[in-house]
């Protein structure tokens, strides 16, 4: 990670943390089993995910990164 260098579309990654791709600085930490705080320091907003998943890889992820987004657009600002 090099900040102020693009990122793939995906975001960058480092240490459990994803820098997340986009105009708005945020990033999320992420668990092997499906935990995840999502954090947009601009707003000041957090989003905190329990679980515990069977397997390490989910499909779930794209739901709650949909999730994620939808909210810092509504309450965001």
């Amino acid at each position: 990670m090099h900040p102020g260098q693009p990122q793939p579309a995906s975001g960058a990654y480092g240490y459990q943390v994803w820098i997340l791709a986009g105009e708005r600085r945020m990033f999320v930490f992420r668990g092997i089993r499906g935990q995840a705080i999502f954090v947009d320091p601009a707003s000041r907003l957090v989003m905190a995910h329990t679980a515990v998943r069977k397997q390490p890889r989910d499909p779930g992820v794209r739901e709650e990164n949909a999730l994620w987004r939808g909210l810092v657009q509504q309450l965001g600002h």
